[in-house]
Order: structure tokens, then C-alpha cells, then sequence
């Protein structure tokens, strides 16, 4: 039974409370003693202000990675004593969680479930990579915003916009640039010169604090330290992208490459044939799942797919739960096995061994790879 407008806020207000509440006695007892890799933020915001150098060797493992223009966002921050900075950050980032939730349910056309059930769910399946979220003062949240903001100005065909959301994300971490061939091959080319334009101009930006030939330098070391870093990261157990997989099970080389290789084609031309299927089916909106299958492909096809990135499957979750009544039999429970897996993989529920077992080996991918077959089937049928 279908809930009615009153009881449905009501329902959806509960959710955001309980969330609320867990996530701020989380805060209070636990979070605020580790948030670390907001401490490099705050530190690269400190510097920028002052003119130094981001990226120093020095620094090691917490080396500062973003572009030079995400250190200005931090730089309000760093204004502030350390623990008032990161209770803010930690603010901003719940304003940010509740914006994607909204973001990927408003991307439904029409949303077929109850808000609160969808997403009381998302919540409950996703809880594991939101708690690490936090834990870490990480900006995967707001990046997956942007996306979001972006998808939705490109749904509405505000193109400009769309473009700026989009490469503003690509300054904190590239991984947007996965919706570059899609765009390119939906000839969205306001966009892309949008997002071009906002790139360019977020690159010279930092010129203001340390002045055009300093920036060029900047951005060289921004550079290089991509380069340096990521290879001694590739077999860390929280490491879960396919590469990491590979690596771990068949080591680092020709053949290790070109598997991955192999299978990153094979994901790209699934891109292909969604949106081939999406022109011959009846689907209302098509894009939603696109967006959606993409997003999943990031922490996937990223070198360094981190075990709580699969927090860009929100979209994915979102979508297939609201079309989980129009599952066949089979599929639907393909598909609750594997959400309870997702969620249910719990160090308190696994124990330390086997939890550290199914981290090491990058199992979550697995799961993932389950939803894009989900989302496939989706299309296929045009359930979604």
C-alpha cells in the first residue's frame, strides 16, 4: 500500500533522524578522535594560505593529493583551530550525505517506492562505506555531490552547469573523468566546453596565493605525486578495484595489465550497449541508469578503488530497490543476497579473520559487479 503524502514525510523525516542521531553519537564517542585524512586537508589549507608547497615527500602516506584548487575549499577551515574545523567539516559532510540520498532518488522518473523505504534501505546496505566516510573526514561525498548536481543539470539539458558541477569534482579526484566518453558520445558539447572552461580556470586560480610561474611548478608536483604514489598503494588490502584484485591473486605485470585492460574494454562496451538498448526500449529515463552504471565503474576501474568508495553505488542502490518489486523471482533474489552481503560484511558480524579476508581479496568488487548485472537486466527488461 502505497503511503500517503503526510505519512510518507513523516516516514522520510524518521529516517533522516535516526541517521542523524547515529551518525552525531558517532561524532561525540568515536569519529572525532581519527578523521585524519581531513587533518591533511586542514594542513593543505594552512599552506596554501601561507604560500607553501602542498606536496611534499615528507609527508609520506598522508601526502596531500588533490589538485591545488581543492586546497582553497580548506582554506576557510584551516581559519580555524583544528577540532572546531573538523566538527565543521563533519557538518558540511552530513549536509553533503543527505544531498546525494536526495539527488539519486530525485534522479528516479517516476520513483515507483516509498522515499522512506528506498532509502531507509540504501542506508542500511551502504552504512559500512558512510561510517568509513566519516571516520576518515574523507571528500568522496562531496565529489559524488557534484556528480550528482552535475547529472541533474544534465537531465534538465542546463548544460553549462552540468559542466562546472563536473570538473569542479575532477579538482578533489579524477574520477569523473569515467562520464567523459559518455558525454562525448551523447554530443553534449555546451558541456564539455563548460567543463573545460571551469578547468581552466580552476588550474590558474591558485596563481592568486602563489603567483603564475610558482602555480606552473605546483601543478607539476601535483602531478608527479599521482604518479609516485600510486603504484606502492596497488596491493594494499583496502585497496578493491579490479586491478587490486588481479594483482593481489596473479601479481603485478604484463599479463596482470592486460587482463585488466581486457576487462575495462569489456565494461566500456556494456556502457555502449546500455545506451544502444536505452533508444529501443520505453524506458522513462534512461540516463538515470546510465548515470548510475557509471558511477559503480568508478571504484572498479580506479587503480586505487578504495574499499569505502563503493559509496558511489548509491545511485545504483537507489535504483534497483525502487524497481525491486518489478524483479523476476530469480533476479530479485540475486539481488537481496548480494545487498545483504554488501551490508551485512561487517567486522562485529564476520569476526577480525574472515573480515579481513573478504577486504583483502577485494570480494566487495564481486558484489559490485552483481549490481551492474542487475542494473543490466534492468535495461534489458525496461524495469528501471
Amino acid at each position: 500500500m502505497t503511503l500517503c503524502p503526510s505519512k510518507e514525510n513523516k516516514s522520510i523525516a524518521a529516517v533522516a533522524v535516526i541517521v542523524l542521531v547515529v551518525l552525531i553519537a558517532a561524532y561525540a564517542f568515536q569519529l572525532r578522535k581519527d578523521m585524519t585524512d581531513f587533518g591533511v586537508c586542514y594542513q593543505a589549507g594552512q599552506r596554501i594560505r601561507a604560500g607553501e608547497t602542498l606536496y611534499r615527500p615528507s609527508d609520506g602516506h598522508l601526502q596531500y593529493k588533490y589538485a591545488p584548487l581543492s586546497a582553497i575549499l580548506f582554506a576557510p577551515f584551516s581559519l580555524l583551530p583544528h577540532p572546531t574545523a573538523a566538527a565543521a567539516w563533519f557538518l558540511v559532510d552530513l549536509a553533503l550525505l543527505f544531498a546525494c540520498f536526495a539527488l539519486a532518488y530525485l534522479a528516479l522518473a517516476p520513483p515507483r517506492r516509498p522515499a522512506a523505504f528506498v532509502l531507509g534501505l540504501a542506508v542500511l546496505i551502504l552504512g559500512k562505506f558512510i561510517g568509513r566516510e566519516f571516520e576518515l573526514g574523507q571528500v568522496n561525498l562531496l565529489i559524488l555531490g557534484l556528480i550528482l548536481a552535475a547529472f541533474a543539470a544534465f537531465q534538465k539539458h542546463k548544460d553549462g552547469w552540468a559542466g562546472l558541477f563536473w570538473a569542479l569534482s575532477l579538482f578533489f579526484k579524477p574520477y569523473a573523468l569515467v562520464f567523459l566518453p559518455y558525454f562525448l558520445l551523447k554530443k553534449r558539447y555546451r558541456l564539455l566546453a563548460s567543463g573545460a572552461a571551469a578547468a581552466a580556470a580552476g588550474l590558474a586560480l591558485p596563481a592568486v596565493f602563489y603567483g603564475w610561474n610558482a602555480n606552473g611548478r605546483m601543478l607539476g608536483e601535483w602531478a608527479g605525486t599521482l604518479s609516485q604514489s600510486t603504484p606502492v598503494l596497488l596491493e594494499v588490502g583496502d585497496n578493491a578495484s579490479l586491478f587490486a584484485i588481479l594483482a593481489k591473486h596473479l601479481g603485478r605485470g604484463p599479463f596482470t595489465t592486460g587482463l585488466f585492460l581486457a576487462l575495462a574494454a569489456l565494461l566500456a562496451i556494456s556502457v555502449l550497449w546500455l545506451m544502444v538498448r536505452s533508444r529501443r526500449g520505453t524506458t522513462a529515463c534512461p540516463e538515470a541508469l546510465d548515470c548510475a552504471y557509471l558511477l559503480v565503474l568508478i571504484p572498479l576501474l580506479s587503480p586505487l578503488g578504495w574499499y569505502y568508495n563503493y559509496l558511489y553505488g548509491l545511485a545504483a542502490i537507489v535504483l534497483i530497490l525502487n524497481a525491486f518489486d518489478r524483479l523476476s523471482p530469480s533476479w530479485r533474489l540475486i539481488a537481496a543476497v548480494d545487498f545483504l552481503l554488501i551490508g551485512g560484511t561487517l567486522r562485529e558480524v564476520l569476526g577480525k579473520t574472515v573480515f579481513r579476508f573478504y577486504t583483502h581479496h577485494s570480494l566487495v568488487a564481486l558484489n559490485f559487479l552483481v549490481v551492474l548485472l542487475v542494473l543490466a537486466y534492468l535495461r534489458k527488461r525496461d524495469l528501471a
